[in-house]
């Protein structure tokens, strides 16, 4: 029976075994010792599913204290445990709070949050007494935590009534607190200070706090004190002592200022005193008035000023510190403005007016004379006139004032207008005139749109199809469309604002209307934005021979710089250019024979950049790849008027690389994601042709953009080549006779030059040989080199030679030198003598 009964309970442990090593595994540990085990477990572990939670005593009161509930839940007492409803239970877990973290450290180690100062002055110093509120958060360190300035002579320091660690560095006297808390650091010290002589005044370094209040007592009566620090500020007299509290804002230092009361004597009338400065712009209708007043106010303070103003000025608003509402009165004919002030007025005040005068209809004799300030002792005062017009002013009468020039006026009257003063003028005292004459002229329209460059490109094919891609950079303030004229029988293709697809209108004029949209503001400057128009032409075919050419459509603004390139087949022959535009250097001129090209490959560019680039791009292509893509001429234009930018070039050379990529882009449907921009057909684009430049500046939109160039079959060129080759010959031929008189001619030439040199022979090659002709040959190239192109190089070619001549005659003789070496030898009597021996070089001749 024993048996059996350790058999049961090994079994009942072993499945017991089991049943915990199957949820340990499901349970995580983390860094901080803590277990998690899975939401199931937790309700099987505490039977949550049940109507009633069995808690014990110690695990729900730490529950309670966890969540934070003021109004314990209800529960039943059973066998020590707490019984709780299954819905309190769960209402109680859905009120835990998240525990803190233990390892989070504290933002500050210390914070100072309240500072009391108590103080009495003697006749000679000012003993203080500091009562800090400090509280240390770092734990397990010491704090050494300034109090006070070494300036001030420290008398003793207690930590919690107890004496303290002090330590005197960095400027201040410092506490040392090793211990976590709340801790009250009382400081005695004292300051030096003086009741008999000036300045009245202690200044006291503390330290900042968001609480601090002042305590003192002076040994006096009878006395106004100051502390400009305070937002409160109380005092009271005990004895011959007067106490004052003060509330003092966060800072770092505390100013006490004190002086004896003044006895109250009879209140005297104020005086004014005015200085006016008056900006007078001159508008179209108007002449606008912006005054600031300046008034002096002594001995007593007022609570209203006044004005006399003209009868045809308005007053606009009158404003200032503590300026109430102000009114317009009319008293026995003359108008008076009364300008309230919310509280006493008294020392240096400000008042500033605006108004403003109408101009009389032909603008002639309009009088101005200003606002006289009233109850003043004395008024004077400046006139600035600024103009915010086109018209032409002329001061036609003047009475009462002192020209000034406009530098010469008060800083203040200067800076409050934007533009520059034209006049000026000065007043001491009222009254005062002026007539001004204000002649108004037609004004010009100034254009609200340019068009910053331009980047055109055309092709042409061989059927006769004309292409023509327009990229304007455009900088609008206010334009609403963009004016193209279309030639007869163009088609419009595509039209993109700003790298967007728009929708565009023809009027019926034949006008092409882009809307704009306004450029972006970037530091008080507009930006241009890109308007690109794709349009198409069809034309006669290229013949064997003739001519060919292109108009760009007129556009309505002021173009500041274009370029124009253009595509043309390669199977020709282009001989000469004509155009309103400059030509680039390479195709100056007649072009007959020689072949003037700068081929352009589509699929060499294709291989080098497969995707086409971000419309306005560059492509950032090498010197070497534009060899591959340009043939032939070099790949970037010069212009012999115009000066051309490595920038403005790229971008013209940027625009025809993705000239065939974006006309193919278009016909594949791709066109920004909007019906508009859609090839109507579908053509074919030559991968390669001849690329030809043109360049102008400052196009109005009058001028004619256009080019034309005779052209022929390439075989045809060549044909005609061989043709005067073969003329040539047969001329010389058929005149082999008359040609035999300057055959001879030439060479009786040749033989008096040959003459000449055998006569002058040995001048010649002295000079020749001379070590002063490569000096003298070099001078000549400088002196001649700014006047003539032909006689500097004549003599660049004979320096040269001269040079080689002398560096090869130095290195022979070298070789052929004779090196004198001292041998000795021994005479008859026996001494050593140097005898001179002469040794030829090896190449040296006997």
């Amino acid at each position: 029976m024993k048996k059996l009964l350790v058999l049961w309970l090994a079994a009942v442990l072993l499945i017991g075994s089991a049943n915990f090593i199957t949820i340990a595994a499901q349970e995580t540990q983390n860094p901080k010792g803590e277990l998690t085990i899975p939401w199931e477990e937790f309700k099987k572990l505490l039977n949550l599913e049940a109507d009633q939670i069995v808690l014990p005593m110690e695990t729900f009161q730490k529950l309670v204290l966890q969540t934070g509930v003021k109004t314990v839940p209800s529960y039943t007492l059973k066998e020590g445990n707490v019984v709780l409803k299954r819905e309190e239970f769960k209402k109680l877990v859905d009120q835990m709070k998240p525990p803190v973290d233990p390892d989070v450290k504290p933002p500050f180690d210390y914070l100072i949050t309240k500072a009391v100062y108590s103080g009495v002055m003697s006749p000679d110093n000012t003993a203080f007494t500091a009562t800090l509120t400090v509280h240390v958060l770092k734990e397990n360190a010491y704090l050494r935590i300034p109090v006070i300035p070494q300036n001030m002579a420290l008398q003793d320091l207690k930590l919690n009534g107890k004496q303290a660690l002090v330590v005197s560095e960095n400027g201040y006297h410092q506490v040392v607190i090793s211990q976590t808390g709340e801790h009250t650091v009382t400081v005695f010290f004292s300051l030096k200070s003086s009741l008999d002589k000036g300045p009245h005044k202690l200044d006291l370094n503390i330290q900042q706090t968001p609480v601090t209040v002042l305590n003192i007592e002076l040994p006096m009566k009878e006395i106004d004190v100051e502390v400009p620090q305070a937002q409160q500020v109380s005092s009271r007299v005990s004895g011959n002592r007067t106490l004052v509290s003060a509330l003092i804002t966060p800072g770092r230092y505390i100013s006490i200022q004190w002086r004896k009361k003044l006895a109250v004597t009879e209140k005297i009338p104020p005086k004014l005193y005015s200085e006016v400065f008056h900006l007078l712009s001159i508008e179209d209708d108007v002449l606008k008035l912006n005054a600031d007043i300046n008034y002096t106010i002594l001995h007593s303070e007022i609570d209203q000023v006044r004005l006399a103003i003209p009868d045809n000025m308005n007053v606009l608003s009158i404003t200032g510190d503590g300026v109430g509402e102000w009114q317009e009165v009319n008293r026995e004919g003359q108008r008076f403005v009364i300008v309230p002030f919310t509280y006493g007025k008294k020392g240096n005040v400000w008042i500033y007016v605006q108004a403003e005068v109408p101009l009389s209809e032909s603008g002639k004799a309009t009088a101005f004379s200003g606002f006289r300030v009233l109850e003043t002792v004395r008024e004077t005062g400046y006139i600035g006139i600024a103009l915010n017009t086109s018209a032409e002013v002329v001061v036609a009468e003047s009475e009462g004032l002192e020209k000034a020039a406009p530098q010469k006026l008060p800083q203040q009257l200067i800076n409050k207008s934007a533009k520059p003063l034209i006049m000026g003028f000065k007043y001491l005292k009222h009254p005062f005139s002026m007539v001004l004459d204000v002649n108004k002229h037609e004004k010009i329209a100034v254009p609200v749109a340019t068009i910053n460059s331009a980047n055109v490109v055309t092709l042409f094919t061989e059927d006769g199809k004309v292409v023509h891609r327009m990229i304007y950079q455009v900088r609008n303030s206010a334009k609403q469309f963009l004016e193209i004229q279309l030639p007869e029988g163009g088609d419009v293709w595509s039209v993109f604002v700003d790298n967007q697809p728009v929708e565009s209108s023809i009027n019926k004029e034949r006008k092409l209307l882009i809307p704009l949209i306004r450029s972006r503001s970037v530091n008080n400057k507009l930006e241009t934005f890109p308007v690109e128009v794709i349009l198409a032409l069809s034309e006669a075919s290229f013949n064997s021979m003739g001519e060919k050419g292109s108009v760009l459509p007129e556009v309505d603004l002021l173009i500041s710089q274009m370029i124009w390139s253009v595509y043309l087949p390669n199977d020709y022959t282009y001989n000469y250019f004509s155009s309103t535009l400059e030509k680039e250097e390479i195709i100056r001129g007649v072009n007959l024979f020689s072949a003037n090209r700068r081929r352009y490959d589509q699929e060499a560019m294709r291989q080098l950049r497969p995707e086409l680039p971000a419309p306005g791009a560059t492509l950032g292509l090498q010197s070497d790849e534009l060899k591959e893509v340009y043939k032939g001429k070099d790949a970037r234009s010069s212009f012999k008027n115009i000066p051309m930018e490595e920038s403005q070039i790229a971008s013209q050379m940027a625009a025809e690389m993705e000239f065939g990529e974006r006309l193919e882009k278009m016909a594949e449907g791709d066109a920004g994601g909007m019906g508009t921009g859609v090839l109507p057909i579908t053509i074919q684009i030559p991968t390669s042709g001849q690329l030809y430049r043109f360049a102008r500046t400052i196009i109005k939109p009058e001028d004619a953009l256009m080019f034309s160039v005779v052209y022929t079959q390439t075989w045809m060129g060549n044909l005609v080549k061989w043709a005067v080759f073969f003329l040539l010959v047969l001329m010389v031929w058929l005149n082999r006779g008359r040609l035999k008189g300057p055959w001879d001619w030439f060479k009786n030439q040749l033989n008096s030059l040959q003459t000449f040199y055998k006569k002058h022979e040995p001048s010649i090659k002295k000079y020749a040989r001379s070590r002063m002709t490569p000096f003298v040959l070099f001078g000549l190239l400088v002196i001649l080199w700014p006047f003539s192109n032909l006689l500097a190089v004549i003599i660049l070619f004979l320096f040269w030679v001269s040079l080689v001549y002398q560096v090869l005659n130095f290195r022979r003789k070298k070789k052929v030198a004779v090196v004198a070496e001292p041998e000795m030898i021994v005479d008859e009597s026996g001494e050593t003598k140097p005898v001179l021996s002469s040794k030829k070089t090896k190449g040296s001749k006997r």
